[in-house]
């Protein structure tokens, strides 16, 4: 049969004796990520049921499908003022 150690130590103490030893360095806080923000768009009820019709035929969800509508839109839009393409 086997024994313990005599000498057991906590994670605490690991994770001291690591960085005292220059094995471990201090942890970084990680970079936020850029999020979507939610946004409202209003649609007559048959705009809505189209939509939601040509995203499922695209196996998207229909907030997918609109944004991509949406940013295909914008990049029609800004080729007409000359403003280039858009940027995401």
């Amino acid at each position: 049969m086997q024994t313990a150690k005599n000498t057991p130590h906590s994670f605490k103490a690991l994770v001291a004796a690591n960085r005292a030893a220059g094995r471990l360095a201090e942890p970084v806080a990680p970079e936020p990520k850029k999020r979507m923000e939610q946004t409202g768009m209003r649609l007559w009820p048959e705009e809505l049921s189209q939509a939601r019709e040509l995203a499922a035929s695209e196996d998207r969800s229909a907030a997918s499908f609109m944004r991509r509508i949406y940013l295909r839109g914008l990049e029609g839009y800004l080729a007409e003022r000359g403003a280039g393409t858009a940027t995401q």
